[in-house]
């Protein structure tokens, strides 16, 4: 029995990694690879500074070392990335206002404007998503849906789960 427990869990695991994989690739290769260079040329930003606008633009302010711990890097690389944006003019340092020793990082109203339009560009979906089916491309976010809410991390972080009214005028699939 044992045995067999094993061997259900092992195989689990083995589809999990192949769909996590799968999912990797299409998040971070690709179109999107293509895409960050072209906004990193456009903008003048590194991949990192993008990165960081990105995920200021969800918020109204996060200290140094929420960014820090957030991305998994040591509090110095967001000093450095906090200096690039505040040298262009794209955040500011201020004061917490809960705790006035602590600095929280806050887009300006650039700032904001440019991660808006760096989340546009990169929330368009891959091109090959135009293979999936509208029932297959729904039950793909309910399923991802699923994993985010399961979550700790992304749960803690403030993320919220994804699910827009359909549109009326599909294309046939």
């Amino acid at each position: 029995m044992e045995l067999s427990k094993n061997v259900c869990h092992n195989a689990h695991v083995a589809i999990a990694e192949d769909a996590y994989d799968l999912l990797r690739q299409v998040a971070f290769e690709g179109e999107h690879v293509e895409r960050m260079v072209a906004l990193g040329a456009r903008t003048k930003l590194s991949p990192g500074v993008i990165k960081t606008l990105m995920r200021l633009g969800t918020s109204d302010g996060i200290s140094m070392g929420d960014m820090a711990r957030g991305i998994g890097c040591d509090p110095s690389y967001i000093t450095a990335l906090v200096d690039d944006l505040a040298e262009r003019g794209l955040a500011s340092r201020e004061p917490n206002p809960v705790d006035r020793r602590v600095k929280i990082i806050v887009l300006t109203p650039e700032g904001r404007t440019l991660a808006e339009e760096i989340r546009t560009v990169l929330s368009v979906p891959p091109s090959s998503f135009s293979t999936l089916s509208r029932a297959e491309l729904r039950q793909l976010r309910d399923l991802l849906n699923k994993i985010v809410a399961a979550d700790p991390a992304i749960a803690g972080s403030g993320a919220r789960s994804v699910s827009r009214p359909e549109a009326v005028a599909t294309r046939s699939g």
